[in-house]
């Protein structure tokens, strides 16, 4: 743990700079932005030869998002006098330290306290061409994260107009929601879209013997075009924009002020994410949710090397996610993916070979209930992340339907739209799973269950000649069956990332199953976290984070490192948290993984 106030007293104490060098709350502290916006520093660390720290307290949440850490770097940058060497950043009493490097790339690379002693050396090297670079640079970043807060409260509004118009369910609202905002973007892709009030309007009165149906008739013929662009989403015919024509007019107002297709970064995907995490909570849709800190901790807790990709393409790793929802964990993956890999310099021909590979065979994802499959490959679109760029199956990915529970379900077929290539997802073919599948359901499918171990009783008879019979357990809890199925189609030392509720981990009932993961996988972590962390999709059950991994030839079950959570920057109704455990147990998984974690006395045998 460190603050902003110890940083103060280590560059007076230990660093020889002077009080009247750090400067608070002044003018020079303040960074002007391209659209004339002012943000202030908590102090900046000036010498005669200019800027050297940025100092920045992060507010409202306990976690620091790439983005979010750009965003102070970029202001880092856009102080008086030029850029400041380093960006110190204080995230839930913990301190981030960034370097501003040669060249126009801001790097992440969190610096010990001994390596910020050369700031003055590189203000130095900070050259006029660099400067215009980087100053180019942050006005974009910012620009961008702008863009961002004011598309939220556009889609907002969108919402809210559609909600006092038509005063409907929450369901019925996203649905329509959902259909806007892609019409909008599939039009703002033409030379001359037609989402817009004059050619809503020309319409309208050109058919003023329909009425209000002249609106509907409208909004459909460029719903029926987007639905040709993308069946893989839409794939009900008949579907249809169900709104009324005052709620029609309302929205394409609202929104024909702006291109979706220009939209900078990702904002268009950040922002459908945080309208979603903000109004669906509870049992509706909220269950197909992952908050959003959970799944980067998982992801992070994947990585072999901390600054390496958590799955590699290069040597054709395959990901799954069978209880997909939204596809948090999938678009998760598929940037982090892409960021290392294809994020630059990388030659044109290898990208296109990645490129290929990532599109048809990397990723894959399963969700039985229609409208979170529909959610996550719409999801996917607005990241800027092609729908069919991942495999989407849905489907019971426990029964297949196909061989009638007669084989495995894990053997299903997955045609990739060539009518030649097919691949089967079978036993030891996954490489990485991040999930948070169902719990608290009972799986009473008799096809289902004779497919499990857990699934089903083998009856012996003792007569003579009689064959033992399998016969299907009553029920099985859903989260047993998957973490069977997990470990039946992960390679040898592929990787499970799995949230579970306690009772997988404590109750004498479970062990069974617990027997089943050591005998199975190598167990490599445990985090346990608080009550709370999904009680706003229904679920207020202590659950944990469970890292196994597939055995290979020779392993053998070491030390596991299990750490407890009691914040994860999320409250109970799922609001932000500023309190948030996981960077530091994620920086303690990290040490303990490279042998150097220092257990307290009492810990130590």
């Amino acid at each position: 743990m460190a603050t902003l106030d110890q940083f103060r007293e280590f560059l007076v104490s230990n660093l020889g700079f002077k009080a009247h060098q750090i400067n608070d709350g002044d003018g020079s502290g303040v960074a002007t932005t391209v659209e004339g916006l002012e943000e202030r520093a908590a102090f900046l660390v000036s010498t005669s030869v200019g800027n050297c720290y940025a100092a920045f307290k992060h507010e409202g949440s306990a976690t620091l998002s790439e983005s979010e850490a750009n965003r102070y770097k970029a202001l880092s940058i856009l102080m008086p006098n030029g850029p400041a060497a380093y960006c110190v950043i204080e995230v839930a009493g913990h301190l981030r330290i960034y370097l501003v490097e040669k060249g126009n790339e801001i790097h992440d690379e969190m610096k010990d306290w001994d390596d910020v002693r050369n700031a003055e050396d590189m203000v130095r090297e900070f050259k006029s061409e660099l400067v215009r670079g980087l100053q180019q640079w942050a006005q974009k970043t910012l620009h961008t994260e702008n863009s961002l807060s004011r598309f939220v409260q556009l889609m907002k509004g969108c919402w809210q107009d559609i909600w006092d118009i038509e005063n409907k369910r929450n369901d019925w609202i996203f649905d329509e929601f959902t259909r806007f905002l892609f019409i909008k973007l599939n039009e703002d892709a033409k030379p001359s879209g037609s989402f817009t009030t004059v050619k809503l309007k020309s319409y309208c009165e050109q058919n003023n013997h329909m009425g209000d149906k002249a609106a509907q008739n409208f909004i459909n013929n460029l719903f029926d075009d987007l639905k040709g662009h993308h069946p893989e989403v839409f794939t009900d015919e008949n579907e249809r924009v169900l709104s009324k024509a005052a709620t029609i007019e309302r929205v394409i107002t609202r929104l024909e002020g702006i291109n979706l297709k220009d939209t900078q970064g990702d904002v268009l995907g950040r922002a459908f994410e945080i309208m979603l995490s903000d109004t669906f909570k509870g049992k509706d849709l909220g269950q197909f949710f992952t908050p959003r800190e959970i799944v980067a901790f998982m992801l992070d807790l994947a990585r072999d090397n901390p600054n390496g990709p958590a799955l590699d393409i290069e040597k054709s790793e395959h990901f799954l996610d069978a209880c997909a929802g939204s596809g948090g964990f999938l678009i998760a993956t598929y940037e982090d993916v892409y960021k290392h890999a294809l994020g630059g310099g990388v030659e044109p021909r290898k990208k296109e070979q990645l490129l290929k590979r990532l599109g048809q065979e990397t990723f894959f994802a399963c969700e039985i209930e229609e409208k979170a499959a529909r959610l996550g490959k719409l999801n996917m679109i607005v990241h800027a992340v092609n729908a069919q760029n991942a495999q989407w199956l849905h489907q019971n990915y426990l029964y297949n339907e196909e061989y009638g529970g007669l084989k495995p379900s894990i053997e299903y077929e997955v045609d990739f739209g060539d009518g030649k290539k097919k691949r089967r997802i079978g036993p030891d073919s996954i490489d990485l799973v991040l999930t948070n599948p169902p719990f608290g359901k009972s799986v009473k499918t008799e096809g289902i269950l004779l497919d499990y171990q857990f699934g089903h009783e083998v009856k012996v008879f003792k007569s003579k000649g009689r064959p033992p019979e399998k016969r299907p357990k009553n029920s099985q809890d859903s989260e047993v069956l998957f973490i069977e199925h997990y470990l039946r189609v992960l390679k040898p030392g592929g990787k499970l990332l799995i949230v579970l509720p306690d009772g997988v981990l404590s109750n004498a009932t479970a062990k069974p199953v617990r027997d089943y993961m050591r005998e199975h996988a190598i167990i490599k972590a445990v985090i346990s976290l608080p009550s709370e962390t999904f009680a706003s999709t229904g679920t207020s059950i202590p659950t944990n984070v469970v890292y196994l991994q597939k055995k290979r030839p020779g392993d053998v079950q070491g030390d596991i490192f299990m750490a407890r959570a009691d914040y994860v920057g999320r409250r109970a109704n799922g609001d932000p948290l500023k309190e948030n455990d996981l960077p530091f147990i994620l920086e303690k998984f990290c040490e303990w993984q490279a042998g150097t974690l220092e257990l307290p006395e009492e810990d130590k045998e």
